[in-house]
């Protein structure tokens, strides 16, 4: 009996291991998935911005917006060819980039970074002294607001207000500079103008205690009393530790 079930089992084990042969063959002569070249260019673009090598970046982010305009891989050559521009300095590239990204792609789940490289693209033109034209803090601190307004949950809000208050006190350094000038020279009436946008525009940026003391004295020189005596008393209770209160109580005796 022993060797008859032996015998039966015999066909039921070549067939079991000529199935196992089989399958083993197929696994190993089925090809193996191919990569979609675009995920393979994206991926090389990829590494030459990492690498710093901006111009190879551009040029292979361009021809894959290019070659497969219609794929995934595109859009996000699209979002990464303006950081390329931004990383590279190319601030003027990297806004309109940043801002055409917006526009064509406003559903896309970075599109609020777009916006806020939009504003950073602006503030990144601030230049680092006060003597030179300052349009880029004042075109960085409304694209700021917009952003804020349009994505007031998004991951970069706070950096956003950071960078405002930064662009809002190199433009109030400058105005103050101009109204301290203007004051010097004994132009009471420029200068009044001057402190008191400075007051209005830019009252968080620290020169409130200044300006609101030098207002009270342009009012003093230019005769008008009752401002200079509103403005020095408002100055006195505002900044009532300052190191001008002395003067402004001196003023007011005299008024």
């Amino acid at each position: 009996m022993k060797f008859i079930r032996e015998k039966i089992a015999k066909p039921s084990v070549i067939i079991t291991l000529f199935a196992i042969a089989l399958l083993l063959n197929n696994c190993a002569s089925a090809p193996a998935t191919k990569r979609p070249q675009e995920s393979i260019d994206l991926e090389k673009a990829k590494a030459f911005q990492e690498a710093g090598r901006y111009e190879l970046a551009i040029e292979q982010y361009s021809d894959i917006k290019n070659k497969y305009p219609l794929s995934r891989e595109a859009v996000t050559a699209e979002l990464e060819l303006a950081e390329t521009f931004y990383l590279q300095g190319s601030y003027a590239e990297a806004r309109v980039a940043f801002e055409s990204f917006q526009n064509l792609h406003p559903g896309h789940n970075k599109v609020d970074f777009a916006a806020f490289r939009v504003a950073m693209s602006s503030y990144q033109e601030i230049p680092a002294t006060i003597d030179r034209d300052l349009t880029p803090a004042e075109n960085a601190i409304t694209k700021f607001h917009e952003f804020i307004a349009n994505y007031p949950k998004s991951e970069y809000v706070k950096e956003a207000r950071t960078r405002i208050e930064e662009a809002q006190k190199k433009l109030a350094e400058k105005e103050y500079y101009i109204a301290d000038f203007y004051f010097r020279q004994k132009e009471y009436q420029a200068a009044e103008g001057r402190y008191r946008a400075l007051l209005k525009k830019y009252r968080g940026a620290g020169y409130n205690e200044k300006a609101l003391f030098h207002l009270g004295l342009c009012y003093y020189k230019l005769n008008k009393k009752n401002k200079a005596k509103q403005t020095l008393n408002l100055f006195i209770r505002r900044h009532a530790g300052s190191k001008y209160v002395k003067e402004a109580k001196k003023i007011l005796k005299e008024l």
